[in-house]
């Protein structure tokens, strides 16, 4: 039994930090920032965005994920940046293994929303991960250009 109360104390502890530093996706707000001025107010088609941002970040790190490679299918002339982005989102959800107690979505499950709209959510869910990995507060991250 005391094995399993290790397990789960590990477990917890790797949501919150790696070797003792805390991961925050700051560097990803940084690209998402440029991303978003190189395709502009652009409104080709609809992505699926999780809107409720404070639950299943896991489960929403991997649908910002994967409309994101349509993103990038769709604009291949940023590929270069989308590509870091993608990278960095990656990192972020591979260190985000922690499930919730909450029902969470397929993405398919989101509402779709215009490409502005998605930016706009990843940003907000970006920014409340920092947040939540030990940030003191909003400020600490980049904040939306404009």
């Amino acid at each position: 039994m005391r094995g399993l109360h290790t397990l789960l104390l590990v477990s917890l502890l790797t949501c919150f930090s790696v070797r003792g530093r805390r991961v925050c996706g700051k560097e990803a707000i940084r690209v998402l920032q440029n991303v978003t001025k190189l395709l502009g107010d652009s409104t080709d088609g609809t992505l699926y965005t999780p809107e409720d941002i404070t639950v299943c970040m896991a489960e929403n790190l991997n649908c910002f994920h994967t409309e994101l490679r349509v993103i990038q299918w769709e604009h291949r002339e940023h590929t270069e940046s989308l590509s870091l982005l993608i990278r960095h989102l990656s990192q972020l959800e591979k260190l985000r293994t922690c499930k919730t107690d909450q029902q969470c979505h397929p993405c398919e499950g989101h509402r779709e929303q215009p490409m502005p709209q998605f930016l706009s959510k990843l940003l907000e869910q970006l920014q409340w991960d920092c947040w939540v990995q030990g940030s003191n507060s909003m400020h600490s991250c980049p904040s939306w250009p404009g």
